[in-house]
Order: C-alpha cells, then structure tokens, then sequence
C-alpha cells in the first residue's frame, strides 16, 4: 500500500498512550487512546481511518480526575453530601436509625491522590442493631459505685466509677466502650482499696473516744460513790428515826390515864376465911 492510500498519523496525548490495530494506518485501521490513572478521557478514546483517508475524530486528550464514584446508600441510615458532583473534598456524613449503630466513620471525604483516581477516606459503615454491638455492664467494685449506671453502653459511651468514703480507687476512673466484634471496655474495672490514711486517723479517733469514755467513767465513778454513800447514810438514818417514832407509838398509851373514871362496886366474897358477918367494901380500879 502506497503512502497515498494510507491516513495521516496520530499525535501522542500528554498523560495517556495510544495504540493501533494494524501496522499501516490504512483504510479501516483503528487508533485507541487511553489516559493514565487519575486522568479520564475527554474525547472519543478510538478513532477509524475512513475511505477518504481522514479520521473519524479529533484525538482526545486526558484531564485529571477530581471527583470520586458515588459510595451508594447504607441500610437503615440516612445521608448528607455536601456536593452533588462529588468532587474532590466532598463529604458524606451517614446517620443510623434510632436502634442502629454506625460501624465504622461517618463521615467520608472524597481525597485526591498523586497517582490514581480520588477515593473515600474510609469504606461504606454498615448500620447494625445496638443491642448486637453494644458493651455490657461490667458491674460494681467491692466498696465502690458506678455513676448513671446502665445496663447496656454503645460504642464510645464511657462508664466513671467512684469509690465509698475510706476507700481509694486504684485503676481507671473512666472506661470507654470499644467498638469491635464484639465490643470490650477500653480498660478493667477497678479496684477500691482502703485508704491506709483514713484508716489509721479512724484509729486514732477510735483509741481518743475510748480514753474519753475511760476517763469519764472514772469521773462518773469517783462521784457515784460518794453519793452512794451518803444516800446509804441518809436512808439508814431515816429507817432508824422511823423506827424509834414507831415503837414509841407503842409506849406512849401507858404514861396516861385512862380515859374513863373510876367505878367502885360492891362484891361479896364467899371465901369463908374472910366471912366475918359483914360486908366489905372495895374498891377496884379498872
């Protein structure tokens, strides 16, 4: 085939090649062109030698890329995009249903790179229940309490811990929930230990209430038996005095007279050794 029958060639692109279907650029003959990564086509990427020797089109060329390919939707969520052409720094904010919970970002953000087609920060977060990746309570410290306790925490919730008075909390104060399969606290639950302090000043409170108590037992004591004492005194002073006043109640009636006047009456005796013939007289006093 003569140089005549045969169409003109093809320039190079910058950031892509081309290729050929046959040796000679004949009549039929076909160039494609294709761009580098991150670059896209603008343009025809295959043009054909026609009958008339000219080409089908103008060679294409190659631009860079500066959007990213539409992630889709996630189950059980709704989506908020910041571009709809997606261009590069794009976001993508996804939030769950109430129930749900996001494994994984929220947020994707559409990056350039240097070589390459511009991607997503991170992949699709699926939407899962709450119950099947939340972390369960991991209970209480002996001699300790939990604040705005909860039976079940998602991921990210934090669990604070507080020990009672006297008790000193070794470990973390705060674990966080980690998201995972299956989620786990951050840290373990920690301990409440005694408070070596607190508890030698409660002994010392101990041994100075006991010496008060002593010592005013004592006092107590010394002034009890005094009393004691004096209250015998008094008491047996009062039965004696008591005492006398009774039996003297007993003597008194004697020293007086008796109430009643004397009565003289007349008897007669039958004793023959006193009968003489005549009637005596006597006086009897009652």
């Amino acid at each position: 085939v003569s140089r005549n029958d045969s169409c003109s060639d093809l320039p190079e692109i910058q950031n892509g090649w081309k290729t050929t279907s046959h040796t000679e650029l004949v009549r039929g003959a076909k160039i494609t062109y294709q761009c580098d990564p991150g670059y896209d086509i603008v343009g025809s990427d295959t043009l054909t030698c026609q009958w008339d020797l000219s080409w089908s089109s103008d060679p294409p060329f190659c631009e860079k890329i500066m959007y990213c390919t539409d992630p889709g939707e996630v189950e059980h969520s709704t989506r908020l995009i910041s571009d709809p052409v997606l261009l590069v720094g794009t976001t993508i904010q996804y939030t769950c249903n109430p129930g749900f919970v996001l494994e994984g970002s929220s947020l994707l953000t559409c990056y350039s790179r240097e070589t390459g087609t511009p991607i997503w920060t991170s992949r699709l977060p699926p939407c899962a229940p709450e119950e099947s990746l939340a972390c369960d309570n991991p209970g209480l410290p002996e001699n300790g309490y939990q604040i705005l306790y909860k039976r079940l925490y998602l991921p990210g919730e934090s669990l604070t811990f507080m020990c009672y008075e006297g008790f000193e909390l070794m470990g973390e104060v705060t674990i966080k929930c980690i998201l995972g399969q299956p989620s786990h606290w951050s840290g373990p639950l920690p301990i409440c230990k005694v408070n070596q302090d607190s508890f030698e000043h409660a002994l010392e409170v101990a041994e100075a209430a006991a010496e008060t108590s002593l010592e005013g037992g004592n006092m107590a004591l010394a002034i009890f038996i005094p009393v004691l004492i004096i209250s015998l005194l008094l008491g047996g002073a009062y039965i004696y005095l008591t005492r006398c006043r009774y039996y003297s109640s007993l003597r008194l009636p004697l020293m007086y007279s008796h109430p009643y006047s004397q009565i003289t009456v007349e008897t007669e005796f039958d004793n023959p050794i006193y009968e003489t013939g005549e009637t005596r007289e006597y006086e009897v006093s009652i």
